[in-house]
């Protein structure tokens, strides 16, 4: 596959302003459409062929939801996988892509490491759990450099559940939490926080300590998106990570290292 080549920076400084300002920043359009039906055909052998794969990649799978019909693309109601990125080197190059990488050390420093990989699927009918929150304590560093990368394979709106961000919420630092996690919505400010609509082919670019939420999929298709996280080099782990490839360097001096395996 032929990609575009990657300049040593990658964002216009009103991008990077409105990370720093804003905690999120999205990137329309990074997969264009043939890469998006290649990625979507990759995908569905993903969660379809779920037996044989490396015993490191977990599986979460949802009972069908009442009333919503099973999505043909997602026929087992998968909700969740940790550490895709060991299923095939399609994988390992979707979390390496400087197109991403290169983003990231304009937002966090030049200095970017990996830290995990994870698949978010919302199934027709999925209700999300999980309220207001911080991804912070849940990755804790010895400083908060690390910000999230979420790949949309569907558009996904309010009604297929995207995720709802507080602009501006980072600059806070952490924020108390009722259970260690979760962020009562008493201390939400009402109509602060913003949908973060997508189309397929989108990357959104979330910070650790950016206050957000998933939204539930009211639709009767199901709505699938990839979330790999960066780090800094200098932010040092403290929670024992140990999925697939953290801590891998991936760019040094504002350059990435990893090259493409599949060209």
């Amino acid at each position: 596959m032929n990609r575009p080549a990657i300049s040593a920076h990658q964002l216009s400084p009103d991008q990077t302003q409105f990370f720093k300002d804003n905690g999120y920043l999205v990137l329309p359009q990074l997969y264009d459409a043939d890469e998006i039906r290649e990625l979507r055909q990759e995908f569905h052998l993903l969660v379809t062929n779920t037996a044989d794969r490396p015993k490191n990649i977990s599986y979460d799978f949802m009972d069908p939801a009442e009333g919503y019909p099973l999505d043909p693309f997602n026929p087992k109601n998968v909700v969740g996988i940790m550490d895709q990125t060991l299923a095939e080197d399609f994988w390992f190059d979707q979390f390496t892509d400087p197109r991403v990488v290169v983003p990231m050390t304009d937002l966090l420093g030049p200095n970017i490491d990996f830290h995990n990989g994870k698949v978010r699927n919302k199934p027709p009918g999925f209700h999300a759990s999980q309220g207001w929150h911080q991804d912070w304590p849940y990755e804790r560093h010895s400083q908060p450099d690390l910000a999230a990368a979420i790949t949309y394979i569907d558009d996904t709106d309010f009604e297929q559940g995207a995720t709802e961000v507080i602009p501006g919420s980072h600059l806070r630092g952490e924020w108390d939490t009722q259970d260690g996690h979760t962020i009562s919505d008493d201390a939400v400010a009402p109509g602060s926080w913003k949908v973060l609509a997508a189309k397929a082919g989108d990357v959104a670019i979330i910070h650790v300590q950016v206050v957000h939420r998933a939204g539930h999929n009211y639709t009767g298709t199901a709505r699938h998106a990839l979330i790999n996280e960066y780090k800094t080099a200098e932010a040092r782990d403290l929670w024992n990570n140990r999925c697939a490839f953290a801590g891998l360097p991936l760019a040094r001096a504002g350059k990435p290292l990893i090259p493409r395996i599949r060209e």
